[in-house]
This record gives structure tokens, sequence and C-alpha cells, in this order.
């Protein structure tokens, strides 16, 4: 079984949600209830920061989605127009709440595997 979805959106928040919860029902019977939730935050995540951060909410740039699921594994590929991002792993403590940076740590503590190449970020659910 593969599954395989490619699309492009507007950096727009009412897109994203638009085409999120266009995927969403795709894929809902392919996974197990569990990674179905935490594929579903990882999507929001990914597309939302490469609206705001990544795209700075300029409607005219576009981001690009691609999602892969076989019987083993799921990858998910965000791509912005931004100049990329510069992600390090860091603990989360008390004193760490700060308004942003929060989303690629829920990414990262969800996927298995997490990778940040400029302005386009993979991670993978293994099945």
């Amino acid at each position: 079984m593969d599954y395989l979805i490619e699309k492009n959106v507007h950096s727009d928040i009412k897109c994203v949600k638009k085409l999120i919860e266009e995927i969403l029902p795709c894929i809902k019977d392919i996974i197990n209830p569990n990674t179905f939730f935490n594929t579903k935050l990882i999507l929001y995540e990914l597309m939302i920061n490469s609206v705001i951060h990544g795209n700075c909410e300029d409607l005219n740039k576009m981001i690009n989605i691609k999602i892969c699921i076989n019987k083993s594994r799921i990858i998910i590929e965000v791509s912005d127009e931004g100049s990329g991002v510069c992600y390090a792993h860091k603990n989360f403590g008390e004193y760490d709440l700060t308004e942003s940076g929060r989303g690629l740590m829920l990414v990262e503590g969800l996927s298995d595997k997490l990778n940040i190449d400029g302005n386009t970020v993979t991670c993978i659910q293994y099945l």
C-alpha cells in the first residue's frame, strides 16, 4: 500500500486549514487512530510554521506539502519560500516559555525522525 499526496497552497492560514481538512479524511482509514492524531498535529504545526515563520504570511508565496504513506512509515515533507530555519534541539525547561519555537519541538517529539534542510522540513513516523 503506497499512498501519495502532493499539494501546493498559498500562505494563508484559512487556505492551509482547508487543505489539511481535505487531506485528513483521505488518510484517516489508512493509519491507526493514535498515529492519525500525531500526524494531524504534525501537519498543522508544520504548515502554520511555514505560513507564519517561513513565508511571513505573504499571500503570494506558496507552501508545498508531500505525504507518502506505506506499510512501514509516513513521510511528511513541507517546504516554503522562506530563507530557511535554523533549529537545534533543546531541552524544554520552565524558563523556555517563549512565544515561538515550541512547534518544531512538538513535531520532533511526535516524529521518529526529523530533518530540517533550509526551508524544507521532513519528518518520519514509523508504523
